[in-house]
């Protein structure tokens, strides 16, 4: 799901392997499920189910529900062998009407032990409409141009922006990573966040640690390399994954920086300033939302990566005050990896989203 370098990369995947074994929370759509915190009661709505590794959530703003699904790799793949299939696909979900509105995206997988078991995918991660129509899909990859061309003609648009509409791929952070590596470090691409910036994208790079700025021709230019998080334990590498954008300007992006408990981070970007660490002691932060009242809230994959991760959680956070809010989700959250916010408020998050069994759920509080 996740991918880094060297041994972060290596914990991810021994943690998605180990969560395939385990029983994930399960409700059908439409059902809802509450867990009771100090003053509050939390509420689970789900609004659909079966999702293919759903991942990033996009909220427009008359309400319909974006997702971005990874898909399952290729069904006929063999057990233990990678391969790259077509199973991607972006699902939607407003007023009476839920379904893939676009499919046939890249998606690669490992093939199950066991034929018609669910399996952990890459492929679209991100998704925002286009000005021209359909949609541009952000694709996970984690690899370089060799290792992408080694999955063959269904793998090339891993790790690419992709508009649907015409299958013209806008910007390429695997090639880029791949030919510049910015942080100098060893060459992995991961591109993992989306944020239109004008005419350009802004795309976090979870395996490259920088922020990367797709221009209109199709070029790639680096805005930030985030150092390693030195506070955590021994010197981690920053893996920024969300991004969102304040009414003012200012920018939110979230850093998972590794698997300590309390050492992922979240940096602010005032217009025309650089990047600065705005808090800190979060875990494992996945994805960022802003409400419409002056709240970020900051999703959380798992408060501690073992076998299998500890539940996900969600804090809601005060721009003006910095006061964070833990929202009372007990083992509410499993694997949860996308976060949105409606036009009134609501919370949306992509919840199961390590396999095929993966939920679009309101979070009620």
């Amino acid at each position: 799901m996740f991918s880094s370098r060297g041994s972060w990369k290596r914990v991810l995947v021994a943690a998605g392997a180990a969560v395939a074994v385990a029983a994930p929370l399960s409700l059908s759509a439409g059902t809802a499920h509450a867990v009771t915190g100090m003053t509050r009661t939390t509420t689970l709505k789900v609004l659909a189910s079966g999702l293919n590794n759903p991942r990033g959530i996009t909220v427009l703003p008359d309400g319909t529900i974006l997702v971005a699904e990874s898909g399952a790799g290729d069904p006929n793949c063999a057990a233990g062998q990678t391969c790259a299939g077509l199973t991607g696909s972006v699902y939607a979900v407003h007023g009476g009407f839920q379904g893939r509105v676009v499919t046939g995206l890249a998606s690669t997988a490992t093939g199950p032990a066991t034929p018609g078991a669910s399996v952990s995918a890459a492929g679209p991660n991100a998704v925002v409409p286009d000005p021209k129509g359909g949609y541009d899909v952000l694709s996970e990859f984690g690899g370089t141009d060799d290792s992408r061309a080694a999955l063959g003609p269904n793998g090339a648009t891993l790790g690419t922006l992709l508009r649907t509409c015409d299958h013209t791929v806008l910007a390429d952070p695997v090639d880029y990573e791949t030919k510049v590596n910015p942080d100098g470090e060893d060459v992995h691409s991961n591109p993992w966040g989306l944020l239109p910036s004008g005419p350009d994208f802004l795309i976090t790079e979870a395996g490259a640690n920088d922020l990367l700025r797709a221009h209109p021709d199709g070029s790639i230019t680096t805005d930030y390399v985030f150092p390693h998080n030195t506070a955590a334990t021994g010197s981690q590498q920053a893996v920024p994954t969300g991004i969102v954008r304040a009414a003012d300007g200012t920018i939110y992006i979230s850093d998972m920086s590794a698997t300590t408990p309390g050492a992922a981070r979240i940096w602010q970007i005032k217009p025309g300033q650089a990047p600065q660490v705005f808090l800190t002691g979060f875990s494992n932060l996945v994805s960022l939302a802003l409400d419409h009242s002056g709240n970020l809230f900051a999703l959380s994959f798992t408060a501690q990566l073992g076998a299998p991760p500890l539940p996900g959680s969600l804090s809601k956070i005060n721009l003006a005050t910095k006061q964070v809010t833990q929202i009372p989700t007990g083992i509410l959250l499993q694997q949860p990896t996308g976060l949105g916010i409606g036009p009134d408020n609501e919370v949306y998050v992509t919840n199961n989203s390590n396999g095929t069994s993966g939920q679009l759920v309101r979070v009620l509080y």
